[in-house]
């Protein structure tokens, strides 16, 4: 196989995505593989390359190969290895259960972020992802489509009323996945009429919207991701915004862990998914959802409950509703990813489908009749899946399980 010049400064500045602690981690990850059971992207695949410590094996040789006191080896690049990681690295769904697992306790989600980091500044990047940030770059949302369409979802569900307002207390983010993907918009159209029901002094963001900066940040792309974060910080606060509610689990994190750090502060705003909103208001007495008869069950997008640490709200909101609830296996801080996250239908929507197989195989066990979420990326993973599986399961976002018996939608 024959290597690919690449100049040693090059490769440093790349490796500069990596802090000393990171790389330390990669070195002991690599001689360690008891997380490797636990990916649901090595499970279905049983590709080594998948593995969670291949991966670190292959980090580390470019590290190895950044110090190295010898230019042939300092300024060349195996190509195999590379292609190899980029491999690696993309057929992973970010879950982070990989983390849950580890005996060291190494925040394995942020590491692989970082070596996605490594591959774009190697021009590795594969690319789909690339024609992603290239739209975003564009259209300010993933999927190439103009700004004044982004509402339109008001019309397709039949809202009659959608505020967009220059000073208000809360805002409700809707996110990309919500606003553009006809499946999910009905997630939009219910949380919208909790808001109105409510009586809340609310406003949408309409065409000022613009993505939370998700994808780019799973790609790597740090520096692009902090200019989405000012420009949605800027125009939530210039409305006098007190809360951000978001049904979006992606958006959520983003909002709530990742621009105080992308801005150095923290936003003026309360930031609290729609689950949170409506489990208070449940508490309260001010929502009275009448009784669920089915068989229904919950999954935990992996960005709500194990990166965004919203767990119990859901299960609340579920256990007052539904007259028969029931809980998946691997569960919680240990879901079992859905295989909707870290960009992977943009790399192996083949490996996608048969992790949510075996997720929606787990319900079908139990005989559940709704399947639940809160997350509009597990919605459209599931509903590929029930497809796929010719299943008469209902999939449905709890926000819109919460507007049906409240009579709503």
């Amino acid at each position: 196989m024959a290597s690919k010049e690449i100049p040693s400064d090059k490769l440093e500045e790349a490796l500069k995505h990596l802090n000393s602690r990171q790389r330390m981690e990669l070195d002991t990850c690599a001689h360690c593989a008891l997380c490797a059971e636990t990916c649901p992207a090595y499970f279905e695949s049983k590709n080594l390359l998948h593995i969670p410590g291949v991966r670190s094996s292959k980090v580390s040789k470019l590290i190895n190969q950044s110090l190295s006191r010898l230019r042939i080896f300092r300024g060349r690049l195996a190509e195999k290895n590379l292609e190899e990681l980029a491999e690696s690295a993309y057929n992973c769904t970010l879950c982070g259960r990989c983390m849950e697992a580890c005996p060291f306790g190494f925040q394995t989600h942020e590491l692989w972020v970082g070596v996605r980091g490594v591959l774009q500044d190697l021009e590795k990047t594969p690319s789909k992802v690339r024609m992603l940030s290239e739209m975003l770059d564009e259209f300010k949302n993933p999927y190439g489509l103009e700004a004044e369409t982004r509402l339109d979802w008001v019309d397709y569900t039949g809202l009659e009323e959608a505020p967009v307002k220059d000073k208000s207390k809360i805002a409700y983010f809707v996110g990309c996945t919500t606003a553009f993907k006809g499946a999910n918009q009905n997630i939009a159209y219910s949380i919208s009429r909790v808001l109105d029901y409510l009586k809340e002094d609310w406003t949408l963001l309409g065409g000022e919207e613009w993505c939370c900066g998700s994808p780019l940040l799973l790609s790597g792309d740090e520096d692009k991701a902090r200019d989405f974060a000012e420009h949605n910080t800027s125009i939530i606060e210039e409305r006098g915004i007190e809360t951000l509610v978001l049904g979006c689990a992606g958006c959520f994190r983003v909002f709530k862990w990742e621009y105080p750090k992308l801005l150095g502060r923290r936003p003026r705003f309360k930031v609290v998914h729609a689950l949170e909103y409506i489990n208070d208001r449940i508490r309260e007495g001010a929502l009275t959802p009448e009784k669920y008869p089915r068989r229904v069950a919950y999954h935990d997008p992996c960005e709500l409950s194990r990166l965004g640490g919203v767990l119990k709200e859901p299960r609340e909101i579920l256990r007052k509703i539904s007259s028969s609830y029931v809980e998946l296996p691997e569960h919680g801080v240990d879901v079992r990813c859905c295989g909707g996250g870290g960009l992977l239908q943009a790399v192996n929507n083949d490996l996608r489908l048969n992790i949510v197989r075996h997720r929606l195989n787990q319900a079908i066990s139990l005989k559940v009749e709704v399947l639940t979420s809160a997350c509009p990326a597990c919605k459209l993973a599931f509903a590929d899946g029930v497809r796929d599986l010719d299943s008469s399961i209902e999939v449905l976002d709890i926000t819109e399980l919460v507007a049906r018996q409240m009579g709503l939608a």
